[in-house]
């Protein structure tokens, strides 16, 4: 099943405590933007990464991604925000019939949760990496008094990549352009324009975390620790 990944690195690293892209952050040697361009670029059924980044990272960027192959590259320029930016890489999709949308600094992603992903698309439109939630979950008022506790076994943390046919993630994008919607995730777009389409939750992993924050880090060093076995190098800002 060939698909084309949107690959989003327009982000900042003020949460980081940082003046630069977190994707430029090395773990295990590597920067975060490339290793995951290399997962995707290592399944056979990925046609092409839209990569969506800064204008004035691309040059970086291009620099960096020198000895992959770039032929399946193209790097798209983001927008003000995130919803922006997918929506600015779907105008660049031509024939494509399916496509993931993959927020680059969640490092972590294995070939298997995109093989589940991929296998879900056969018999579903939408479909999304996911796992449950273990806290017990509390919702409040505008005065932070408790008004109701949420079964957990109907929550489920979103996570990425996050799949659809193609025609489904241009309708649901161009709606939300027409009406100034602004989602909190692509599969919330199809919840909001598209009410009737089944979305299905796919089973993700609690190591694909997103890195935005230091913990983060540290916990992404713990990952590492456990995935190389003793081979870790110390993470480091480039």
């Amino acid at each position: 099943m060939k698909y084309t990944l949107i690959l989003l690195a327009a982000g900042e690293g003020r949460r980081m405590g940082i003046d630069k892209n977190k994707i430029f952050i090395k773990l295990h040697g590597i920067p975060i933007i490339k290793n995951v361009v290399k997962i995707f670029l290592d399944d056979q059924d990925c046609k092409h990464i839209l990569l969506v980044t800064k204008k004035n990272e691309q040059n970086k960027i291009q620099i960096l991604l020198n000895d992959l192959d770039n032929n399946k590259i193209k790097l798209i320029t983001g927008g003000k925000e995130r919803q922006n930016s997918v929506y600015n890489a779907i105008k660049a999709l031509k024939d494509e019939k399916y496509v993931m949308i993959h927020d680059s600094v969640r490092a972590f992603i294995t070939h298997e949760e995109i093989e589940r992903l991929k296998q879900t698309l056969k018999n579903s439109k939408v479909a999304l990496l996911g796992i449950p939630v273990n806290d017990t979950i509390k919702q409040v008022d505008i005065n932070k008094n408790v008004t109701a506790t949420i079964p957990r076994k109907e929550l489920y943390q979103a996570q990425t990549p996050q799949a659809f046919h193609a025609d489904i993630l241009k309708k649901v994008q161009n709606k939300a352009y027409q009406e100034d919607f602004l989602g909190t995730d692509d599969v919330s777009l199809v919840e909001k324009f598209l009410p009737k389409e089944p979305i299905k939750m796919v089973m993700g992993s609690y190591e694909n975390i997103k890195i935005t924050t230091p913990i983060d880090l540290e916990l992404g060093k713990e990952i590492l620790k456990k995935r190389f076995r003793g081979s870790y190098e110390k993470s480091s800002i480039d």
